[in-house]
């Protein structure tokens, strides 16, 4: 069964498809016009929703609304009963009115919030709907374990969009640093950038004076350090330190976690660079910062578990395994919220949210192709891993 979920708050929509994905393959948005657009492009390729779980407080275009045009759609395509999707929504409110008047208006049932898994499984099943495998009920160990999960997602959301933990601050000299490449500035405006940072400027000198690279004189000035260097030697220079900076970890035991998606993110920004260079790409974004943000979202999610785990929320500790897992699942949503924060331009925000998306689209009537920037990025993403840079271990060598 397809399902979709329509629900503007974060902490909501991300913990409603986790328990979701228990009864079917899910879609989730964010706002009420995407959700009767997906709806339509659904039914027009012939693989509609078996069940639609629909906020009813959203700005703009609110669930009373999208449910009456989903209605009005069903009415138009036309759909029999028996196949129109089940309706529920979802609400935070207490106003009776207000659910009745769904209730009049077509929907099957509501859901109040908070939830878990044991609360939508008795409405699911009073309308047919059971857990994948046609399992007649749901197991104790599988309730417990969904509902840690949910408990899980729910906390690390909570304290992110709250502000609960600190997050990673922002590299601006790395990216200063790329636009002044970019736009072939000369090696003393770079200078006068990098000499901002000490560190940065004492291992370029550093770097300039040694065997590899040392002339007849000893460089005393960062300028001339840079024109010794040359351009690609100081960028990965600086790309390395501003980002190993980034990529820290206080708590030991996160330490190699750290390191593998700092190994991976680095590999990933050159492989960007390196295939939009060759297929000669001229790109809305700079590849190489794109390469190296995309994974953002595993290292706001490390960071703020350990933070919690530090602070003693979890009970005996996390797991590795359960660790990875959430990282896995929850990165691009929480990567792609992190640059909304930080105002980074539409095309990185996309690029976080979706660089997992890979293999050709099975949709035969694909209304759109992903930017230029996402698939140089999936592809970089996927060539990494297959060169063993990866959090996950899997076999990525059939790239």
């Amino acid at each position: 069964m397809k399902i979709l979920i329509v629900d503007d708050e974060m902490v909501s929509r991300t913990k409603l498809k986790l328990i979701m994905e228990n009864f079917g393959e899910c879609e989730a948005v964010d706002n009420g016009k995407d959700a009767v657009a997906v709806f339509d492009k659904a039914h027009r390729q012939g693989r509609p929703f078996g069940l639609i779980m629909l906020d009813i407080d959203m700005p703009e275009m609110d669930g009373v609304e999208v449910l009456s045009e989903i209605i009005e759609a069903e009415i138009k395509l036309p759909i029999s009963r028996k196949h129109k999707a089940k309706i529920l929504m979802v609400t935070s409110f207490t106003d009776k009115d207000r659910v009745v008047s769904c209730i009049q208006s077509g929907c099957d049932d509501y859901i109040a919030k908070p939830f878990d898994l044991n609360t939508i499984g008795k409405k699911l099943s009073k309308l047919g709907v059971r857990l994948r495998n046609n399992q007649p009920e749901t197991k104790d160990s599988e309730s417990s374990q969904v509902n840690n999960s949910t408990h899980l997602i729910d906390s690390i959301v909570s304290a992110f969009e709250g502000r609960k933990i600190n997050l990673p601050t922002l590299p601006k000299i790395h990216f200063k640093f790329r636009e002044l490449i970019m736009q072939g500035a000369v090696s003393q405006r770079i200078a006068d950038l990098l000499k901002k940072d000490v560190a940065i400027s004492a291992e370029l000198i550093r770097m300039s004076n040694s065997a590899y690279y040392r002339g007849v004189m000893v460089n005393k000035s960062l300028a001339q350090a840079i024109s010794r260097l040359g351009a690609a030697a100081t960028e990965q220079a600086v790309a390395e330190l501003t980002g190993r900076e980034f990529f820290t970890m206080k708590t030991q035991k996160y330490r190699s976690l750290i390191e593998k998606v700092w190994k991976h993110s680095i590999a990933c920004a050159y492989a960007s660079e390196i295939a939009a260079d060759l297929l000669n790409l001229k790109l809305a974004a700079d590849p190489f910062s794109m390469g190296l943000l995309h994974d953002i979202g595993k290292l706001v999610l490390l960071q703020i578990i350990a933070d919690m785990e530090r602070k003693g929320k979890f009970n005996g500790g996390i797991t590795t395994d359960k660790l990875i897992d959430t990282i896995s699942t929850y990165h691009c949503v929480f990567g792609a919220r992190l640059l909304e924060k930080w105002k980074y331009a539409d095309s990185y925000v996309k690029c976080a949210s979706n660089h997992e998306d890979i293999g050709p689209d099975k949709d035969e009537d694909q209304e759109e192709t992903p930017p230029q920037e996402i698939l140089i990025v999936r592809f970089a993403n996927m060539a990494a891993k297959s060169m063993g840079y990866s959090l996950e271990e899997k076999d990525y060598s059939d790239l």
